[in-house]
């Protein structure tokens, strides 16, 4: 079954359940505000409110020397390119930024920059703050960045936002804060995701699935595997009805169909079982499903300034 060309209808009869505000984890490893939520559950299709834009941000482009990382037991030693995607919604007057994508000291640097160098290397030829500026924004105008995960490609400009509160699972947020594993190359992007993500003054940690505006617009959802604390989105629009944000559950259309976990991933059957959480929401909800790092897919949809709705 193609899980992405899934047409837009209204079905199920869940219950809106609003995340309630609670004390915030006892060990805290960095100063800020942190406010924890209680996962709530997902939008009932029928009754869920819209949000106003959804925009796609160029947020770099990459090539790896070995696509077998990625699809294990094939293509190995073969070189692959990858997009990187943030999403900027609008909602009423606030504005949600979902990841912040290769750092904008690699705009235009023909070395390009990279989270794991024998491996990877990104290129970034736009910056957030000129795409926003597209649209007549600055990073201050953003009151929330929700991070899928904390690898670098993902979390790079974070220093952008000082004012914005920054939505992330728990989990995740305490496993870059855990001790090193046996993976050198996790150790690694670990420790940069602590230098990225830094110390955020306003922390809101996550658990579970979230409903970000208390109207079922904006839902963020747990997807574990790729990290401890992987999260994905889901947005419903008036016009587009509801879209799936990948994160990272998912890399390429046939590692989704066929259940491919990368080798990177910290955790195969929780890889395996959001995946399958992923595919059932697409039904549920008749949703599109746009995977960040298929550049295949990405090139296809609409680039800022241009919107969904």
């Amino acid at each position: 079954m193609n899980w992405i060309s899934l047409v837009r209808t209204v079905t199920g009869a869940s219950i809106i359940v609003v995340a309630v505000a609670v004390a915030a984890a006892a060990q805290q490893p960095q100063q800020g505000v942190a406010v924890a939520r209680a996962g709530s559950k997902l939008p009932d299709p029928a009754k869920a409110g819209f949000a106003d834009k959804l925009f796609r941000i160029d947020c770099g482009r990459s090539l790896a020397n070995d696509e077998s990382v990625w699809t294990p037991g094939a293509n190995v030693g073969r070189s692959i390119q990858f997009s990187s995607t943030c999403w900027l919604m609008k909602h009423g007057n606030d504005w949600l930024l979902w990841d912040t994508g290769v750092p904008e000291s690699a705009h235009n640097d023909p070395k390009g920059w990279s989270t794991l160098p024998k491996l990877i290397v990104y290129h970034l030829d736009k910056t957030l703050t000129d795409q926003f500026a597209e649209i007549g924004l600055k990073p201050d105008d953003i009151g929330r960045v929700a991070v899928s995960h904390t690898h670098g490609d993902h979390i790079g400009n974070m220093a952008l936002f000082p004012r914005a509160t920054v939505l992330i699972q728990r989990a995740e947020y305490n496993w870059i804060h855990s001790g090193n594993g046996p993976s050198d190359n996790i150790n690694q992007l670990m420790a940069l995701a602590r230098k990225l993500m830094g110390t955020p003054k306003k922390l809101d940690l996550l658990d579970g699935d979230t409903d970000v505006f208390g109207d079922g617009s904006v839902t963020l959802f747990a997807t574990p595997g790729h990290t401890p604390g992987s999260q994905s989105l889901l947005v419903h629009l008036k016009n587009s009805g509801f879209i799936i944000l990948s994160g990272d559950v998912v890399h390429l259309e046939e590692n989704f169909e066929k259940d491919i976990v990368p080798a990177l991933n910290t955790d195969k059957a929780a890889s395996i079982a959001s995946m399958e959480k992923v595919k059932k929401m697409i039904a549920t909800y008749k949703a599109s499903f746009f995977i960040n790092h298929d550049k295949e897919q990405a090139d296809k949809l609409k680039l800022i300034p241009a919107f969904y709705d």
